[in-house]
């Protein structure tokens, strides 16, 4: 008897605690349907300032980058259809090109997985509420389900009715939340995608110029500090690009194989 008494207890003590969640679920959804309307307008106006300035022809613009002379390289990146975060970083890197060859790669490294984190916060925004509203939205059908049952059984349709239209309600708005989000989350994880393509080709064809440059004023056997040879960056930036992703691990692996192919270089020339 007192095992059933403990029974009932505890199933009074959990159907209060799963009653009490359904006004924060709710609150929690109109959170996340207020998030999904700003996507729209934050994507829209995405594509109207962002996206729409983003018109560059990558081969004829590393075509232009290879063949600029160093005072035209600035200007060549600033007219380019690159977005103005791009031409920042590009110029950054320019701007410190005298660095050492492990420097300036872990430079290149740093402003690309900046502009990577910040590009996946956005999105990672977009993917926690489109996979949130339909859990929500669940525990939001699935609470007044319980009481509504209950109403059915003494025959008050009014209270089961009135279960079923909240939860009703609540797997709309889940759904359509995460519905929305999910959409904003495939569209701008394209956007940056192809941003961080161009971003990485262009990195790793600067990243070429700067060692054509250094060689063309010292020499390719005139060694930096840090560094095997001068040639050591064009080989980088050559495997870094043949990659495709300066700021990814693979990184890493391409400089010492590229100073192993600078020190073989030199060794063919002596």
């Amino acid at each position: 008897m007192d095992v059933v008494s403990n029974q009932t207890y505890l199933g009074v003590i959990l159907h209060d605690a799963s009653q009490a969640l359904l006004l924060p679920d709710v609150v929690l959804l109109l959170v996340f349907m207020g998030y999904a309307l700003f996507c729209i307008g934050s994507v829209v106006v995405e594509g109207i300032i962002e996206r729409r300035h983003f018109h560059v022809t990558m081969p004829q613009f590393l075509a232009a980058l290879n063949d600029a002379a160093p005072n035209e390289i600035e200007q060549v990146v600033r007219t380019s259809g690159l977005l103005n975060r791009q031409k920042d970083a590009l110029l950054t890197v320019y701007e410190y090109r005298a660095l050492p060859g492990d420097s300036l790669l872990a430079l290149i490294r740093r402003t690309v997985s900046e502009e990577e984190a910040r590009r996946d916060k956005v999105v990672g925004r977009n993917d926690i509420a489109s996979k949130v509203a339909p859990m929500l939205g669940l525990m939001g059908t699935l609470i007044p389900l319980g009481p509504g049952i209950a109403a059915l059984g003494t025959g008050d349709v009014t209270s089961l009715s009135q279960s079923i239209i909240v939860a009703f309600d609540t797997t709309v708005a889940g759904l359509a939340t995460a519905v929305v989000c999910l959409i904003v989350a495939k569209v701008r994880r394209g956007w940056y995608e192809n941003y961080m393509t161009a971003l990485d080709s262009a990195m790793a064809t600067m990243l070429q110029k700067i060692g054509d440059m250094r060689e063309a004023d010292f020499g390719p056997d005139v060694k930096q500090p840090g560094e095997t040879t001068m040639d050591t960056n064009r080989s980088a930036a050559s495997i870094v690009f043949a990659n495709g992703a300066v700021g990814a691990s693979k990184v890493p692996d391409a400089e010492p194989l590229a100073q192993e192919m600078a020190h073989d270089s030199v060794k063919a020339q002596a």
